[in-house]
């Protein structure tokens, strides 16, 4: 006889009885009311965790099973991108076509060579557009046009051309190509 086996006809297996006490009887506890506990209701409670634990259980099963056949997809459709086809000049294997490579970048526009005008913000060229953008507003309005053309000539830093418009009233969206007028 084992441990999961009854002693008697009737009664339920001593592991059944260890799981309502220690695993299905708390959780049921703790999804009923305070008012509705009593020693008589231990069946009822381990009866109660024990649905929602299987819920629960059969819920992570179902999204266990949802992640990998996912994962599985992806993994498969990658493989298939990186495939070699069967025919190479030695082996009589050509590779497939390799995936398409995104076109590069355009250039950062050129910087002009040189020490930098006299702009009105020290160090200008060596501050980030967020360094430059909080120094703009105690500039007046000479200064800031010439740190507008400077900027729309060299780096065109979009924060900091926009910023410039603001100040200056003049809110349109600014461009290296706009006038400044």
């Amino acid at each position: 006889m084992t441990a999961s086996e009854p002693e008697h006809a009737g009664e339920r297996p001593l592991i059944e009885e260890a799981l309502d006490l220690l695993v299905y009887a708390p959780v049921g506890l703790l999804s009923s009311s305070l008012e509705d506990l009593s020693p008589a209701s231990l069946p009822e409670l381990a009866e109660r965790g024990r649905g929602r634990v299987g819920r629960l259980l059969s819920n992570a099963q179902v999204v266990g099973r949802l992640t990998i056949a996912m994962g599985r997809r992806t993994v498969e459709s990658e493989l298939r991108r990186w495939r070699f086809r069967a025919e190479d000049p030695d082996t009589g294997a050509t590779p497939a076509r390799p995936p398409a490579v995104p076109a590069p970048a355009p250039p950062a526009p050129a910087r002009r060579s040189g020490p930098a005008p006299d702009l009105a913000i020290p160090d200008y060229e060596a501050l980030s557009a967020s360094q430059v953008v909080r120094r703009l507003d105690g500039l007046g309005p000479s200064e800031l046009e010439a740190l507008y053309r400077h900027e729309a000539a060299t780096r065109r830093r979009r924060t900091i051309l926009h910023r410039v418009q603001q100040l200056l009233g003049r809110e349109g969206t600014p461009g290296p190509n706009r006038p400044l007028a």
